[in-house]
């Protein structure tokens, strides 16, 4: 073998590896770029931030909000009675759509709700945000008001859930069940789902 052909070799596996090394990543970049053209289901944020969700749709099992960026389980998901049950403490959550007094208030009526026994038997679902989190909902009675208890199932890094709940005196007109929820993310997107 001449100094040559070994020269002309090591230059060609340099290549070789080259080719080999990147030609993922610009498979992954064509991919995603495909995604991002052909993209029906999505939200654009603003500042480049954009939310897609045909993946969810193309499953079959969810329909996305082209609105509000969240998707919502064709069949309604089942409350986690059993993760519920085994909590010692709830964490109340933060709701800044009220005022400080009236947050004050709104914790107090929370606390009172979930300190009766199995406060959590009748939540509903109401959608999921993208990724693995979980609104759940209950209407129920507390000092002479119906109040719309909200508790957010989310997943940590550790898989374990973390449940958050907040409320809201309820009012039917304004207030998203699932029913609610469906019905707006089938006429939010420009396609059928």
């Amino acid at each position: 073998m001449t100094w040559g052909h070994i020269l002309s070799f090591s230059q060609n596996k340099g290549l070789w590896i080259a080719v080999m090394v990147f030609t993922p990543f610009l498979l992954l970049g064509v991919d995603y770029g495909i995604r991002v053209l052909t993209s029906v289901y999505k939200t654009d944020l603003g500042s480049s931030v954009v939310i897609y969700g045909d993946e969810y749709v193309k499953s079959g099992l969810w329909v996305f909000d082209c609105k509000y960026s969240r998707v919502i389980s064709r069949e309604r998901l089942p409350v986690p009675l059993a993760e519920l049950s085994a909590l010692d403490d709830v964490a109340i959550g933060e709701m800044n759509y009220l005022s400080r007094r009236d947050a004050g208030s709104v914790k107090e009526a929370i606390r009172a709700i979930i300190e009766k026994p199995e406060w959590y038997r009748n939540l509903q679902y109401a959608y999921s945000g993208v990724g693995e989190s979980h609104k759940f909902f209950l209407l129920t009675d507390h000092a002479g008001f119906k109040w719309a208890l909200e508790v957010d199932q989310i997943l940590r890094l550790s898989r374990a859930y973390r449940f958050v709940v907040t409320a809201r005196p309820h009012n039917p007109e304004t207030y998203v069940d699932y029913t609610k929820a469906f019905e707006a993310a089938v006429k939010s997107c420009p396609a059928p789902q």
